[in-house]
């Protein structure tokens, strides 16, 4: 009995250990967005440069469970979110939820190296990843040179376009 509760114990243990090493090998270690107020704030300021269209296209690079990709199509009807996210346990649980909350329309999660993104059908493009990666996607973004006109990213500072610092959130606007 209890060597078969000890067994369970130790396979858990191993099954974490293995999936926290996977994240980290691939680039995708989690800690979630914190100070959703601010995002809200930095979202509806960015909206003014969309109020002609009738789709907004936000991509959520590096979803994790998706709690941004839900807080900011609440913002507006207009939004309509893409979550990328490496992690295939966080892309189900995200999909899962999106279901759950009905959200299927408007939410859609897939998953994908945010480094291999094709980052030009997004409108407004948000990140909390690592210093180097955010640089990294930048970068790419800027390369790219797709419909993508605003970059948000937390805490970590955005340096190619027009910046404006709200919060903890950079806000680049690209022309």
């Amino acid at each position: 009995m209890w060597d078969m509760i000890l067994l369970s114990i130790l396979i858990l243990v191993i099954v974490a250990g293995v999936y926290m090493l996977y994240s980290f090998i691939f680039g995708a270690a989690y800690f979630p967005s914190y100070d959703i107020q601010s995002l809200r704030r930095a979202v509806k300021k960015s909206l003014e440069l969309f109020k002609d269209q009738d789709q907004i296209v936000f991509a959520d690079l590096g979803s994790g469970f998706g709690r941004v990709c839900f807080e900011v199509v609440k913002i507006d009807h207009k939004i309509k979110c893409v979550g990328v996210e490496i992690d295939p346990i966080k892309v189900f649980w995200s999909r899962l939820m999106a279901s759950i909350k009905r959200l299927e329309d408007r939410v859609v999660f897939i998953r994908g190296d945010i480094r291999k993104t094709d980052t030009r059908g997004f409108d407004i493009i948000y990140m909390f990843l690592w210093p180097g990666i955010t640089r990294e996607i930048e970068e790419k973004i800027f390369r790219d040179r797709g419909r993508t006109r605003v970059i948000i990213s937390l805490e970590h500072p955005l340096r190619l376009g027009r910046i404006e610092k709200l919060g903890k959130y950079y806000i680049e606007y690209i022309s």
